[in-house]
């Protein structure tokens, strides 16, 4: 395993984020809008995945028609409605479903994102240029006993407001969480008004710093792999990409637009040649394919196209009217340096689908 750069009093931290030794046992759970009420989550197996086995819960939506975000955060997976404040959080390891925190006003009727560090949920929203994207933290109170471990997470766990650097006319179109597990990259993007630019937030000083007038090469997350050295993540045009992690010590003050934020762009490299999937056939055109880091440079991606002989439309009233695609694979660097996909496997099956404006989504967990 190649080791990380040492850098900005980082030392020893990046191996208790990715592939971590001694760690506990870690599944893959997927998931759907495949279910008429709402939606399920599934088990899955990471060396045959597929849909045979019964999903392990089902969530009914709130509201018909109506897509949901769903956050991975420790064990538990936490479901949300932007139309509404209720949560619901189902631990995977428990099996118990509990009421979470209300959602703060600032994540209602927008778009929202999830990043999760550790004991931290990082929520970043778009207002559809109403007014300007939100930032919202919420932290878990950290037991001393996992013997004593609350089930109560409406009470344990609160929501921050913070101030961020953003204008109402940017759009959030990538984020990654570096590898100190408490410093998170965002980049924007609004080429008529206020330009494109990749900025970082500071879990611990609760300080944004800006970086340049760049964006991450990647479409929404990427992942931290220690053995790449790289964030990964999903290329726009449908292929893997690897990307070098900034350093924390350049950049300035968000508050700055002058010589203090002139950092480059970080160097990135694409797997060309193997291409993933195919954003001009997704179900959801905004969200498109969703990638799963599982540590040790594996990853799983999920993407969901109309099957064969169906029209988009006419697709959602057939229980088979949409094929899912799964793919397992690994990545590395060739003796040439160049970004390769390796042991790849893809299992495809027929599913139903309810809504255009969800995709599914996977956690290693």
């Amino acid at each position: 395993m190649s080791k990380r750069r040492r850098q900005d009093g980082e030392e020893g931290q990046a191996a208790n984020y990715d592939g971590r030794s001694g760690s506990k046992h870690k599944s893959l759970y997927l998931v759907l809008d495949d279910w008429h009420g709402g939606f399920t989550i599934r088990k899955l197996d990471t060396n045959n995945p597929d849909l045979s086995a019964p999903p392990v819960f089902r969530l009914a939506s709130p509201l018909n028609n109506h897509a949901m975000d769903f956050a991975a955060l420790g064990t538990n997976i936490i479901a949300t409605s932007n139309r509404c404040t209720a949560t619901v959080v189902f631990d995977t390891e428990t099996a118990a479903l509990a009421i979470g925190n209300p959602l703060p006003d600032a994540l209602l009727n927008a778009v929202n994102f999830f990043v999760t560090a550790d004991d931290t949920l990082f929520a970043f929203t778009y207002h559809f240029m109403s007014r300007p994207p939100a930032f919202e933290v919420m932290t878990t109170a950290a037991a001393k006993d996992e013997m004593m471990r609350s089930l109560c997470p409406s009470t344990d766990w609160s929501w921050e407001s913070i101030p961020a650097p953003f204008t109402k006319h940017q759009r959030i179109v990538s984020y990654a969480l570096h590898p100190d597990g408490r410093t998170v990259f965002v980049s924007v993007d609004d080429r008529k008004v206020s330009g494109t630019g990749t900025f970082s937030f500071d879990s611990e000083s609760r300080e944004w710093r800006r970086h340049g007038e760049w964006v991450l090469p990647f479409h929404r997350q990427g992942y931290f792999d220690a053995e790449l050295d790289a964030w990964v993540g999903l290329h726009p045009d449908g292929y893997v990409c690897s990307c070098q992690v900034p350093s924390l010590s350049l950049g300035g003050s968000s508050s700055n637009s002058g010589s203090n934020t002139t950092q480059q762009q970080p160097s990135w490299k694409m797997a060309k040649g193997q291409k993933l999937w195919s954003p001009t056939h997704q179900v959801s055109k905004s969200q498109g394919a969703t990638l799963t880091s599982m540590g040790n440079s594996r990853f799983f991606l999920v993407d969901c196209v109309v099957a064969d002989g169906f029209e988009f439309q006419d697709a959602f009233e057939d229980p088979h009217g949409f094929v899912l695609n799964m793919t397992t694979f690994r990545l590395k660097y060739n003796h040439q340096g160049k970004l390769r996909i390796v042991d790849r496997n893809t299992t495809s099956c027929p599913v139903s689908r309810q809504l255009s404006s969800f995709a599914p989504v996977a956690f290693w967990m």
